[in-house]
């Protein structure tokens, strides 16, 4: 049986890439030079494993299996067919609608507005502002990542962070309602439909008016394993830019879904403006997205959820 599990993919495609170097071998001649003679030594099975970028891998790996159909199998139902519709007063979610739910099973994101009051987000806003005065934000490239990732290119993002907990005791008061909204409410309707094994990370971004940008990139590699527990399955994103206007920059741009058979755009590129209340929640292994450089300090708020 082939195994096609995430870490078998992965040794595999880092062997590819170390076998493209090697040289072709003759078949059309009956006496070989030395150097193609057969040496036995105790190395001969050992596989050899090559670096290979975070973009080539993930090239491979969508070369192999369609991403979106991959995390779909993380849901515990299809939730796009007429059967399922008709079940949908079933799902009983408290804060996601039904229609955003099944953009998320569909195209792998979707986008809400004021799940939150406007006196709580505002709040929010004003509490980051504050942080940021405070000098609580360290640049992104100088934190070592959590999952302490060799893949990602820290110098392809200008944004600063603060890691928050919602179980904290000196988390700012607006900043705590929001928080015990992500592990409260919106953590329930996705684990509801998603296959989440429990932990969170909540990570503050700020991105400085001066053209701060995240380059392309993708939060996880596609696995539809309930038991891994290395990669991120759904990442949500509240915005927190009090009087944004068209021309401040900071869009976040989700590029269009690939089809892993013909190499043509399923899905055009789409841009979110970075307003106030807005969240934008998207499966981690499949959506690909950057950040716009932003013209105006622009604040998010980020929980990845395995």
């Amino acid at each position: 049986m082939t195994d096609t599990s995430l870490e078998a993919q992965i040794l595999k495609a880092a062997a590819k890439s170390g076998a493209d170097d090697l040289p072709d071998f003759p078949d059309d001649q009956s006496d070989l030079p030395s150097d193609y003679e057969y040496v036995p030594n105790d190395d001969d099975d050992e596989e050899i494993i090559e670096d290979i970028t975070e973009s080539d891998l993930l090239k491979y790996l969508d070369q192999q299996r369609d991403p979106l159909q991959v995390v779909q199998r993380l849901f515990y139902h299809e939730i796009n067919t007429l059967s399922a519709q008709k079940h949908e007063h079933d799902w009983k979610l408290k804060c996601i609608p039904n229609r955003c739910m099944e953009e998320l099973y569909g195209q792998g994101w979707t986008q809400m507005d004021y799940l939150l009051d406007l006196d709580t987000l505002k709040g929010a806003n004003q509490e980051a502002v504050h942080m940021l005065k405070e000098g609580k934000f360290v640049p992104a490239g100088r934190v070592k990542d959590v999952e302490d990732d060799p893949f990602r290119d820290n110098n392809a993002r200008d944004d600063a962070i603060i890691w928050m907990d919602p179980a904290a005791n000196d988390n700012p008061p607006f900043f705590q309602k929001v928080l015990d909204f992500y592990s409260g409410p919106l953590h329930d309707d996705l684990s509801s439909m998603i296959r989440l094994n429990g932990k969170t990370e909540y990570q503050l971004a700020y991105y400085h008016p001066n053209n701060a940008r995240y380059e392309r990139h993708r939060d996880a590699l596609p696995t539809d394993d309930p038991e891994d527990t290395n990669q991120r399955r759904v990442t949500a994103i509240l915005y927190l830019n009090a009087n944004w206007t068209n021309g401040d920059g900071g869009e976040l741009k989700i590029h269009g879904h690939e089809n892993a058979d013909t190499g043509l755009e399923d899905s055009a590129d789409r841009y979110v403006h970075p307003l106030l209340g807005r969240m934008v929640i998207f499966m981690s292994g499949v959506t690909d997205h950057e950040v716009c450089p932003a013209k105006k300090e622009r604040f998010a708020l980020t929980a990845w959820m395995r």
